[in-house]
């Protein structure tokens, strides 16, 4: 509440009461950081200014290897190091789609198995769940799914 309040009041004494448009006005509210900020630019500006990283797409990325061969230790470290190899044409769709596969290597991991299963590559969406730190066969077990013959081996 106490953001709230402080943001309200810089917006009508700073802004006008409108809402700025540029990622240094917008991390000066208190509790909007880099990622928050970035999302904001983007859906309601319409302005791709950087790859809005939270701790699914750090960990993702991270476990990927995009962010380097030593890895980052932060979201904004990652940030920094995805933006500088990943094409600009990309940023707006990378959040959505990684931090959505994050969620559900977290939380949804039979229906992210299902999916994994039922895609055109399953051996290497399988593969691609072990690089991400699912336990596939376990998972597989306790969701009650068979490994489809011949990936038996796959993720020992």
């Amino acid at each position: 509440m106490k953001y709230i309040k402080a943001t309200t009041a810089m917006l009508v004494e700073k802004h006008g009461g409108a809402v700025p448009d540029t990622m240094d006005e917008l991390i000066a509210f208190p509790g909007v950081g880099p990622k928050m900020a970035l999302i904001l630019l983007s859906v309601v500006y319409g302005k791709v200014e950087g790859i809005s990283v939270d701790t699914h797409v750090h960990r993702i990325c991270n476990q990927l290897g995009w962010a380097g061969p030593a890895g980052t230790k932060t979201p904004e470290q990652t940030r920094a190091a995805i933006e500088g190899w990943m094409p600009r044409e990309v940023w707006p769709h990378v959040n959505i789609l990684l931090v959505g596969l994050g969620q559900e290597v977290q939380t949804e991991k039979p229906k992210l198995l299902g999916k994994a299963l039922g895609c055109s590559d399953p051996a290497g969406a399988l593969r691609l769940l072990g690089t991400l730190g699912l336990d596939v066969p376990k998972e597989m077990a306790k969701a009650g799914l068979s490994m489809p013959a011949g990936l038996g081996k796959l993720c020992d």
